[in-house]
């Protein structure tokens, strides 16, 4: 792989579409030059030295953002877990995951494709929200003698819980993020709208008999977006 003055590695690659030289900075596969057909690549060096510093820029937001999107711990506050995440390059076109009894997610394929790590870790998350949040909810319901119809769990930009006329209720996935007080607050809120279907003041009267300082618990939740990780979000 060819390096300028500034010590800065590339590959290169011709194509006959180029009208120009364009300089790409991808997180997995690094710095790429595409050069018109017949492009003089002696002159290539040059021209990254000279753009070195909007390169180095570029590279140190990728670092950052696969730091971001490849963690190296999971903090599941909600359920008191955290996991130690390990990353192992295997030849294929997936990426898959193997949780051990020690707490550790092991990873393996192509894990310097981000999308593929992404997608893997949200499936894991998603079925790790399923199964603990179906199992709270069920809890609730019996302990408050509030019986809801069926539970979906998505993962909602806005909401971390709704619920239907049909007693359906909807929970975000996301909540495992989230401290378990408030985890428990937002699944009995949503048990709380079978029984008033709004945000009357009957409705914070119910609620605040189950929750102590709920409207104040509610403006928190509002604010606990903070708390998912940007893996989680993408």
């Amino acid at each position: 792989m060819p390096k300028t003055q500034s010590g800065l590695q590339y590959a290169v690659r011709e194509s006959s579409r180029a009208k120009r030289v364009i300089i790409k900075v991808r997180p997995s596969s690094g710095l790429e030059v595409v050069v018109p057909s017949g492009f003089p690549q002696e002159r290539l060096p040059e021209i990254l030295d000279k753009r070195a510093e909007w390169i180095s820029a570029q590279q140190k937001k990728f670092q950052a953002l696969k730091r971001a999107l490849r963690p190296k711990r999971i903090a599941l506050t909600a359920i008191g877990q955290t996991w130690t995440v390990q990353y192992i390059e295997k030849p294929g076109k997936h990426v898959s995951i193997e949780e051990r009894d020690d707490m550790t997610l092991i990873l393996r394929g192509q894990v310097d494709d981000l999308k593929l790590v992404v997608k893997a870790l949200n499936d894991w998350l998603h079925k790790q929200a399923r199964s603990r949040l179906a199992k709270q909810l069920s809890e609730l319901s019996n302990e408050l003698s509030v019986p809801f119809n069926k539970l979906t769990v998505r993962r909602q930009k806005t909401l971390w819980g709704s619920c239907s006329a049909k007693k359906n209720i909807n929970l975000n996935r996301n909540l495992l993020f989230l401290p378990s007080t408030m985890v428990r607050y937002v699944l009995i809120h949503e048990l709380c709208h079978i029984q008033q279907l709004n945000h009357s003041k009957e409705f914070w009267s119910l609620l605040e008999k189950r929750v102590k300082n709920s409207r104040s618990m509610s403006a928190k939740a509002k604010q606990a977006g903070s708390n998912v990780p940007v893996w989680a979000k993408a």
